[in-house]
């Protein structure tokens, strides 16, 4: 072989050598487009499923508190309530003639003993929420609320209308009691039944406004916040509950905007592929 075939054939070595490796350096830029592919689907899969896991536990949370939102109002405590009512008052009164009482008063005496199951929680159409910059939801308007009963039995045990007598001391400065009569007549036996009867709805009043129950308003606040930070966790989030009203949105509201809000997250992450 010539001199100048040899130098022929090593350059055309040479030349098949170089498209070698460029073919080589070309399918190797093609696996790391497609692994720099495969990691960005494989990231956007893993942020798609972390967002859907958190509007699961978000629709959780929703789907819990839409359905105590059907009465608006979250049972928390039942406690039984047994107590005895007792009213004394007097009525009216008038001049006696002197011989027998100089003042003649007429009272009324009722007794009713109450046993009550009654339930008390919160009205979630009062509880409020508001995301100040550094991400900290502020809960207010939690307020504990009588939510009904289960058993609400009432019972006179007595009522009626006495006749008290009293006669003036000698140094005239006071009234002292010398005589006491049940009236047994008609009007005054149907008087004491109507008295009983605006106790009564005075004391159902006092129940249903949580005027009965004050002993138990903190008791009742605690395990709403309990329940509440419960439900709003899937937020990771810091929440502080505020005695004071705080002007926000009403939590389902809050939770729905939650749930959009992550919806988009997860529409973003798709467009970008």
């Amino acid at each position: 072989m010539t001199e100048a075939k040899a130098k022929s054939l090593a350059i055309s070595e040479k030349r098949e050598e170089l498209k070698s490796l460029k073919l080589q350096v070309e399918n190797e830029s093609i696996k790391k487009d497609n692994l720099e592919l495969e990691t960005k689907n494989l990231n956007q899969l893993l942020t798609i499923g972390n967002l859907n896991n958190e509007i699961d536990l978000l629709k959780s949370a929703q789907i819990s508190m839409n359905s105590l939102n059907k009465i608006c109002e979250l049972a928390l405590l039942e406690t039984q309530l047994k107590q005895t009512d007792v009213h004394k008052e007097q009525i009216d009164t008038k001049e006696g003639s002197g011989v027998f009482a100089d003042r003649i008063d007429n009272e009324i005496l009722v007794i009713t003993t109450h046993d009550i199951n009654a339930k008390y929680g919160v009205d979630l159409k009062d509880v409020t929420i508001k995301e100040d910059s550094d991400r900290v939801l502020h809960v207010s308007g939690i307020k504990s609320k009588y939510i009904g009963s289960d058993k609400n039995i009432s019972d006179t045990k007595l009522s009626e209308i006495r006749q008290v007598e009293y006669k003036q001391s000698k140094d005239k400065r006071d009234f002292l009691q010398s005589n006491v009569k049940v009236l047994t007549d008609t009007q005054s036996l149907q008087r004491a039944t109507n008295y009983a009867r605006q106790y009564e709805t005075q004391f159902q009043n006092r129940l249903s406004l949580g005027q009965e129950s004050n002993f138990l308003d903190d008791a009742v606040v605690k395990l709403a916040q309990n329940f509440i930070t419960v439900t709003l966790a899937p937020l990771k989030q810091e929440i502080v509950f505020d005695s004071q009203k705080v002007e926000g949105v009403p939590i389902l509201d809050y939770l729905n905007e939650k749930i959009k809000s992550k919806q988009n997250e997860i529409d973003s992450v798709k467009n970008k592929s």
